[in-house]
């Protein structure tokens, strides 16, 4: 579903349109699913415990999604982002965008 969504935003036919592409979002939530809540709690504790080496790979940090996103942002609206119509940001973009 995830994939159908970002084909469809991408044929609205913006000038440039950002998409991020997150590994588990980590972060206080409200509300969350027992295994969901178990995987975050072991990348926070991996990551606490190696500098984020052992869980930047798979899980980013809200914050650090949301820095990367307007960023990104940033950069296309100044005409610093890669050419194309799209940008698909994946993990470790998010990661260095975002820090």
């Amino acid at each position: 579903m995830k994939g159908e969504l970002e084909t469809a935003v991408s044929a609205l036919g913006f000038e440039k349109t950002v998409i991020l592409q997150p590994g588990l979002i980590l972060g206080e939530r409200q509300d969350s699913r027992p295994p969901e809540y178990a995987f975050r709690t072991l990348a926070w504790g991996l990551g606490l415990i190696s500098g984020g080496i052992l869980s930047d790979f798979w899980a980013q940090d809200a914050d650090t999604i949301g820095r990367a996103a307007v960023v990104a942002g940033l950069k296309c609206l100044h005409g610093n982002g890669p050419p194309g119509k799209v940008w698909t940001i994946g993990i470790s973009e998010i990661n260095e965008l975002g820090k």
